[in-house]
Formats: structure tokens, sequence, C-alpha cells
């Protein structure tokens, strides 16, 4: 939201026709912490339903919540032939349970890829990029892009640097909780701490959906 001049006041007016309050509390934050809620089943019997998060901001409370779409048990079979390259839908809730942005994951066998929207308007899309001891993204919003390049050699605290023309403006982390509580909860801890003060809250969105899209792609079993 932070353009200069004319830029500044377009911005402004197509943040306030497009997000809610509740988004836009959710997206103002320093950081948003996403805590993957798994139930006992999945780990018993060996399958994953669909994905569930809680979204709290750094102090712990609660901003509202996330989910996949389910689709039923065509959606199950996709998810279990798939795995992390199915395609999916990820949506956003506020605390009482009103839908604020969607995420829209189409299938793709390598390069994997997902879109965010708010009110069915299209804010920019996060895409994993070819590299061999490297993670990379490339993020399009309707700015100058955005780019992650992370070490595959990381364990325990993983982090991908979120940089604009060479400069950071985020960093995504996932923390391990403990080896034993890992292995018995499978319960993932992710976080998106934004350091550009002059990142817009449509950028913000498309940066929180990639945090979902590294999520399939590093770190959900396949």
């Amino acid at each position: 939201m932070q353009y200069f001049g004319r830029g500044l006041i377009h911005n402004s007016m197509i943040v306030a026709q497009i997000m809610n309050e509740q988004l836009e509390n959710i997206l103002s934050q320093d950081s948003i912490v996403v805590v993957q809620a798994t139930e006992w089943k999945n780990i018993a019997l060996g399958f994953d339903s669909a994905n569930k998060y809680n979204v709290f901001d750094q102090n712990g409370q609660q901003l509202g919540m996330a989910a996949e779409e389910g689709g039923g048990a065509g959606g199950w079979l996709i998810r279990q032939f798939l795995n992390s390259r199915r395609p999916c839908k990820i949506h956003i809730y506020d605390t009482q349970g009103q839908e604020v942005a969607t995420g829209k994951k189409p299938f793709r066998l390598f390069f994997s890829e997902m879109s965010a929207f708010v009110n069915e308007q299209f804010l920019g899309r996060a895409r994993r990029r070819f590299s061999i001891l490297k993670r990379r993204y490339s993020i399009e919003s309707k700015t100058p892009p955005f780019d992650i390049e992370s070490s595959i050699f990381q364990f325990g605290k993983y982090t991908f640097d979120i940089t604009r023309n060479g400069a950071p403006v985020a960093t995504i982390t996932k923390h391990f909780e403990g080896v034993m509580k890992m292995a018995f909860t499978q319960a993932d801890s992710f976080s998106i701490t934004f350091k550009d003060s002059r990142l817009t809250l449509e950028e913000r969105c498309v940066l929180l959906f990639t945090l979902f899209l590294i999520d399939f792609d590093v770190f959900e079993q396949r």
C-alpha cells in the first residue's frame, strides 16, 4: 500500500475494494504464524486428509484459519495418488469463519504454482523454478517480481528468503519442534516475517500463499 503519488492513491482504492477488515488485519501483522492441524487418524492409517491450518500473530493470538477444499471421495483419491502434485484450493478464513482469500494450485508434474485471489480478483502467482542444489521460486504480482532461493542442505530450521531486485523483503521459516514431537504429530509450523514496510497488502497476500505452496512442495509427505 506504500506507493508514491498517484500510485499510492490507486493502490489504496484497489485494496479498499477487494479486501475486508479481517483480511487486512491478518496481512498487516509483522509476522504471521501458520500451524498445520494434523489428525491422529492420518498418522495411524498412513493417509492424509485435506490440509487444515490455524493462523496466529507473533504473540500467539489467533487471526484465522486456512483449509484445503476437501472434494469428497474423489478429492481423497486425488490426494492419495497425486500427493503434493494434486490440484487444490486453499481458503483462508477469519476467526468468525468468513472466507477472506483463496489460493488456487493447479496440477503440475514438476514446477508447481499457486495463485492468490480475493473476491475472485487475481493478485499474483508463485511458481517453482528449476534448480539442482537450491529451491527456487519466482513470485509475480502487479509490481516488480520477487524471488526465492533456499539451500536444500538445511535441517532443523528451514528458511526461504524472499527478495526483490536482490534486496530482502520477507522470510518464510519452518520450525521443527523436536524429533519425537514431529515423529508422533507431524505438526508443521511455519512463519512469514515481512521486512519491507513498503510491501502492499496485495503483495503480502501473494507471499502468504507462497508459504502454503512451499508446504506442499517441500514438506508434505509423498
